[in-house]
């Protein structure tokens, strides 16, 4: 549906059109991957020389299945593409991948999101979260243990993410859910803690492919 939506759209040749479609593309990939179009290109499995060309605003009629892809990718609707402009705020209208940590003063799990600009982060999180479920709900399984519930398997994973982190510095889980989580040294910060895990855990997530290119983000509600 996406594709055929997309080569609608591209019949239509307006040069205001393709300038919409380059200023959201150059967004997604300054949000989420801090302008690096070959990480942009790996993670959403798309070809490089094609998101190059569409990001430097030289495609005049981009191509149809790129665009599919990234929508599908980053969970967006197609129209993101069509309808914004370089003026804008250029949010990038997706929620990322949301989980529960407990907060100590409360003894509540409050629900936080971690936004796809983080996303080493979200890629372990969506990795780890598979090949945990596969394994048989026992007290000895990692993590999650005899958990079944999905909010309380995603608390429980998010809670042992984010150890590091909340073991390094007094944030609380209201913080942790506040909008400061999306500000750029927040992002940073995720960012490095995907990468911590990804060498940490990479016994655990070795053979499981990069979900996060190719499948949605199953987000409990």
């Amino acid at each position: 549906m996406l594709k055929e939506r997309c080569f609608t759209r591209a019949s239509r040749s307006d040069r205001a059109v393709w300038m919409k479609v380059t200023a959201r593309v150059r967004r997604l990939v300054d949000d989420v991957h801090d302008g690096d179009l070959l990480a942009a290109s790996v993670h959403a499995g798309v070809p490089y020389k094609s998101l190059r060309e569409i990001h430097a605003g030289r495609a005049k009629e981009p191509n149809g299945g790129t665009l599919a892809r990234l929508a599908r990718t980053y969970h967006l609707p197609i129209d993101w593409f069509f309808e914004g402009t370089a003026a804008d705020d250029g949010t990038v209208p997706l929620v990322g991948w949301t989980g529960y940590i407990e907060d100590p003063r409360t003894s509540a799990a409050r629900r936080i999101t971690i936004p796809m600009a983080a996303w080493p982060l979200i890629r372990v999180l969506v990795q780890l979260e598979l090949r945990l479920r596969d394994q048989p709900a026992d007290p000895a399984r990692p993590i999650i243990g005899e958990a079944t519930d999905p909010r309380e398997i995603r608390s429980r994973l998010t809670s042992f993410i984010f150890q590091p982190l909340l073991a390094a510095r007094p944030i609380s889980a209201m913080e942790l859910g506040s909008r400061a989580l999306v500000e750029s040294q927040w992002v940073e910060m995720l960012r490095d803690l995907g990468r911590f895990w990804e060498r940490a855990l990479g016994s655990l997530l070795a053979g499981l492919p990069d979900l996060t290119a190719s499948e949605p983000i199953d987000n409990p509600t």
